[in-house]
């Protein structure tokens, strides 16, 4: 049996844990934290079948929240803070939450004006109640799961890439999946101690990282953005070996002139993921970073799916850099047709999923949970090919496919060829609907000094791709919007074709 997170904890009471811009905490202090904060939870009315908020950057204090709300028996939901504050009510509303808990630094207006919605934070604040403060009355005597299978346990959001964020709920099992036990298989091989960074917020498969190093006997350091100079700074001082680093993060490190220098020589593994992971940003990491960069393919409704190490691209082969990896253990692909039938070696269609991890629904969306789950496999929305060493390359979402010249489109594509252009740090193609049907457009963000011509740009897509991948025109811009979830944004990328927005620089 893997041991848990609370196991590894009372193992080693005072090997040194975690740490964060509050300082260090002993494996012993955290799981007292847990215990302690678990009470306040009960006494505050959150239990079995109840649902709590999390809100605000990663940290130590809300890595153990998420643990004590998962001891009593709750569900647990991140909320991004950058969404909007009514979107944040909505979901707050619709998940049926009980409590919200809460860094002060991060906007608390989610649960302003719900009635019964408790609002706790993790340090003073005049806007709710200090729950490390409350915690502090309460006893520390381990107890044990109050988790009834079948109560919802998680509730993740889905990137809204093709509309309004759906919640994904997640029930507790008696034997729950858990991608923390393959990662943890995967640290224990590492050469000498686990020092691992978790960035951003503390979604699942961060998390997960963090559960897999405690489970290993290393330190989780958490870091509260993404921020390049921020990055660099806690890798050097904290002797960093793995991280994980979204892919729209991980672009800008290696953008900034400080980087090129920077000593990251501690790091043994960067995981990277979250959107689409070019081979050009691909290459660009391994040649900064070195052979220590791990690219994850995911999503909400399943879990982890697939992996690609570097060891899959050392040859620098096409086919393994353009591809997201191999299915990690325990996880199934299929790649369908519009039938269903599974089809052949580099043939393209729709990529279903079965993992330890699948939803158990859509909350208050059953057509639509209907529409995805089929015999314990899932509709991922990709579409995508298996080739003949086993890896899966992804052309894009279904729905975002594009007939241009009645030819099926993926941007997926055109943006990796983009990306490809040596005076190119980002691109992205999108669809304009008008009058006359159907256009193809791309935003490019160029490297500081470069001037490259968008007619250099078409054809480029033109030689690769064909006449009807080529964008009608290409619009030079600061930066590529995201969403919340990392995805491109491209409603405003259309907005920003009707009114372009100020150049760069």
């Amino acid at each position: 049996m893997t041991m848990t997170v609370l196991e590894a904890l009372a193992a080693d009471r005072d090997r040194v844990a975690f740490l964060d811009g509050q300082g260090e905490v002993t494996a012993g202090e955290a799981l007292d934290l847990v215990y302690r904060v678990a009470r306040a939870l009960l006494d505050g009315g959150l239990g079995p079948g109840r649902t709590a908020v999390l809100l605000g950057p990663a940290s130590t204090r809300l890595y153990v929240v998420s643990h004590a709300v998962e001891l009593v028996g709750a569900a647990q939901m991140d909320v991004p803070a950058a969404l909007p504050p009514g979107e944040r009510a909505r979901l707050v509303a619709e998940c049926g939450a009980t409590a919200v808990v809460a860094d002060p630094g991060a906007v608390v207006g989610a649960a302003a004006g719900l009635p019964g919605v408790r609002l706790w934070t993790l340090a003073p604040s005049e806007a709710g109640k200090d729950l490390f403060e409350a915690c502090r009355r309460h006893s520390a005597l381990p107890f044990g799961s109050l988790a009834r299978p079948g109560d919802p346990r998680s509730i993740g959001l889905t990137s809204g890439s093709t509309g309004r964020s759906k919640a994904v709920v997640r029930r507790f099992r008696s034997d729950p999946g858990s991608n923390a036990s393959w990662l943890a298989r995967l640290l224990a091989g590492a050469d000498g101690p686990v020092r691992t960074l978790l960035t951003d917020r503390l979604v699942g498969p961060i998390r997960a990282l963090g559960d897999a190093t405690v489970i290993t006997g290393g330190r989780v350091a958490s870091l509260a953005d993404c921020e390049p100079d921020s990055l660099r700074a806690a890798v050097r001082e904290h002797g960093i070996t793995h991280t994980a680093i979204p892919a729209t993060y991980l672009r800008p490190l290696l953008d900034h002139p400080d980087t090129a220098d920077a000593d990251l020589s501690s790091l043994r593994c960067v995981v990277t993921g979250g959107g689409p992971v070019s081979p050009a940003l691909l290459r660009r990491a391994t040649a900064r970073l070195g052979p220590v960069v791990h690219c994850s393919y995911g999503q909400t409704e399943a879990g982890h799916i697939a992996w690609l190490a570097p060891e899959d691209y050392a040859d620098g082969s096409g086919e393994a850099v353009r591809s997201c990896g191999r299915p990690i253990p325990g996880v199934r692909v299929e790649v369908r047709d519009p039938a269903g039938r599974a089809l052949g070696v580099n043939e393209r269609g729709r990529v279903w999923v079965r993992t330890p991890l699948l939803m158990d629904e859509y909350l208050g969306r059953p057509e639509e949970t209907a529409r995805v789950l089929r015999d314990g496999w899932l509709d991922t929305g990709d579409v995508g090919r298996l080739g003949e060493q086993g890896l899966l390359t992804l052309l894009g979402r279904a729905s975002g496919a594009v007939v241009v010249g009645g030819e099926t489109v993926f941007t997926a594509e055109v943006d990796a060829l983009l990306q490809e252009h040596p005076h190119v740090l980002d691109a992205a193609a999108f669809d304009v609907r008008g009058e006359d049907g159907v256009t193809l457009h791309a935003a490019v963000v160029v490297a500081p000094g470069a001037e490259p011509a968008e007619s250099e740009l078409r054809e480029l897509v033109r030689g690769r791709l064909g006449p009807n991948h080529v964008p009608s025109s290409v619009m030079f811009v600061p930066r590529i919007p995201q969403t919340p979830a990392y995805k491109v944004c491209r409603e405003t990328l259309r907005s920003w074709h009707a009114s372009p927005p100020a150049p760069a620089g």
